[in-house]
């Protein structure tokens, strides 16, 4: 996924697979792929694997214009919910040195569709990046993540990323989560990951994460962590 939206910890590069379609007048499709095994899954610095590995994997498919689509899938572990699905697609361009990335992502949990509460989740998005630095606001359309009011919840981040070298960077994160309607959920998140490129398109990570999130509302799947995942892109 399209670094599933600067959101979830390590992930790689994708390395773009050109598919010209019809006459040379027509534009230009790409796709790529990735797949990857976690230590444990964090969404915005929240256990979604009670602390178990994970699985992960997505497909991206974007036209030479700016807009894409894609998907992401993982597994999961709280109640009997057991798999993630997102469906996104957006556009993205740059106004100078400046990259713009604006779209919607669906989170899809299909074992818990029809349950109550829903968990489906619905966000709009804009990412700006400059240089090493890339700034992101989230929307909830929906509840989030089944709580809260029927819109209204936000998630703002920051992300600096620092090549060490042609094979090493390191990324540092800070994100701010509000619930609309629920006040007490409310924490941020924040976290240093570094990634190392094993070349022909695989990849190492290793992840700090920690947040503030209230042990009241959240027990302890806000508790500090490591995540170490092994990626390859395609």
């Amino acid at each position: 996924m399209r670094n599933k939206l600067l959101t979830t910890v390590c992930c790689v590069s994708v390395m773009q697979i050109p598919l010209t379609i019809g006459s040379a007048a027509n534009a230009e499709w790409e796709s790529s792929a990735n797949v990857g095994v976690f230590s444990e899954y964090r969404f915005r610095g929240i256990k979604q694997t009670e602390d178990a590995p994970a699985i992960q994997g997505g497909f991206d498919l974007s036209h030479s214009s700016g807009f894409y689509l894609g998907n992401w899938n993982s597994n999961v572990e709280f109640g009997n919910t057991t798999i993630e699905m997102d469906f996104y697609g957006g556009y993205a361009f740059d106004v100078g040195e400046l990259s713009i990335d604006v779209g919607d992502l669906y989170y899809y949990y299909p074992d818990n569709s029809g349950n109550t509460p829903n968990i489906n989740t619905n966000e709009i998005y804009a990412i700006g990046s400059y240089g090493p630095v890339s700034v992101g606001y989230h929307y909830i359309t929906t509840e989030a993540f089944g709580v809260g009011d029927d819109g209204g919840s936000t998630y703002a981040q920051i992300n600096l990323d620092l090549p060490l070298s042609d094979k090493v960077g390191v990324t540092f994160h800070y994100g701010a989560s509000k619930f609309e309607g629920a006040g007490a959920l409310d924490y941020d998140d924040y976290g240093v990951s570094i990634a190392y490129d094993l070349g022909n398109g695989y990849g190492i990570g290793l992840d700090y994460v920690d947040t503030d999130a209230s042990t009241a509302s959240w027990g302890n799947t806000g508790k500090s962590g490591t995540v170490i995942s092994f990626s390859k892109s395609m």
